[in-house]
């Protein structure tokens, strides 16, 4: 067994606010086996002392809130040399601001998590899917992992912003690349099928402008390891009397969510306590034969927002 201390990173705060202690350490019992955590304070540094039953501990460096990894010998801290192994630049992640977009450390915990729910990729190339990817994100973060991507988006719009954020990193950090674009189906000025695919370092992402009630009809010939997404908090996927309510779309899109899984496979959810409650959004899936697993991350980021995150298994 190991002695380690976790470098807690500030960018943890930015991610989740007062609550990043907590965050934090529900994402480090969900991925990895461990025992007596310890918060300790060295000067402005935090840093989670823990034991390490796990003889690989490189899952550990992948965790959303880590600076850095230590041994240690009783106050003394030696950093550990060695590198979480992520594909592509941080700036095909992180290098891009827009309004609305998910926080990336938020969006790579829910990899994370999905991952633990799953057992791990086990040897195996994982696919993942997005079905309201926006400007995706969570696809590029699924790369940088080695997890092939497939991401729904229903603004158009959101290709051309894709395609040029994607041309100005390739181009800054001399990333070999292809891109591709076309249609699913027959051209039409709606754009709807328009799909956009970006392939680098051995893994691929494809984004298709469409409806997430529709995933298993976008992908049809296509099955997913993880479904990962952070549920709008405004009225653009919801309902037609334009309420901030997103239950009624959810509904409508379990059972096309639950086609694209494989078996064994998971979501990882991202959502406002608010609207809807947690207990509403597992009632939903429930009823669409999925069971809700005990992970949960709830943290305040507004008066009117109080993030959580949910994982669902289909029930056997």
């Amino acid at each position: 067994m190991k002695k380690i201390a976790v470098q807690i990173s500030p960018e943890a705060k930015s991610a989740y606010f007062k609550d990043y202690i907590q965050v934090a350490k529900q994402e480090l019992q969900q991925v990895m086996t461990v025992s007596d955590i310890e918060l300790r304070q060295t000067g402005a540094l935090e840093f989670f002392e823990l034991d390490c039953e796990q003889a690989d501990i490189s899952p550990l460096l992948r965790l959303s809130f880590v600076q850095g990894l230590y041994s240690t010998e009783g106050k003394a801290l030696f950093p550990i040399d060695k590198l979480a192994g992520f594909r592509l630049h941080d700036d095909f992640v992180f290098g891009s601001k827009y309004r609305g977009k998910t926080n990336e450390r938020l969006t790579q915990m829910l990899i994370n998590v999905g991952l633990s729910a799953i057992g791990g990729d086990k040897g195996k190339r994982l696919k993942l899917l997005d079905p309201m990817c926006g400007r995706a994100t969570t696809l590029l973060w699924a790369m940088r992992y080695g997890i092939t991507a497939r991401g729904i988006e229903q603004d158009a719009k959101a290709i051309a912003d894709i395609r040029q954020s994607l041309k100005k990193w390739s181009k800054i950090h001399r990333q070999k690349h292809k891109v591709m674009e076309g249609f699913i189906g027959k051209p039409n000025k709606r754009a709807a099928g328009k799909f956009l695919d970006f392939s680098a370092e051995d893994t691929s992402m494809r984004v298709v402008v469409g409806n997430a009630r529709e995933a298993d009809k976008i992908f049809k010939k296509e099955k997913f390891d993880l479904l990962v997404s952070d549920l709008p908090y405004g009225v653009q996927h919801f309902t037609t009397d334009k309420t901030r309510n997103p239950i009624a779309v959810i509904s409508d899109s379990v059972a096309a969510w639950k086609n694209c899984l494989k078996s064994g496979g998971a979501i990882v959810l991202a959502f406002n306590s608010y609207i809807p409650k947690r207990s509403v959004l597992i009632q939903t899936f429930e009823q669409g034969g999925f069971e809700a697993l005990a992970f949960s991350a709830a943290h305040r980021m507004s008066e009117s927002i109080v993030r959580d995150v949910v994982v669902f298994k289909v029930s056997h």
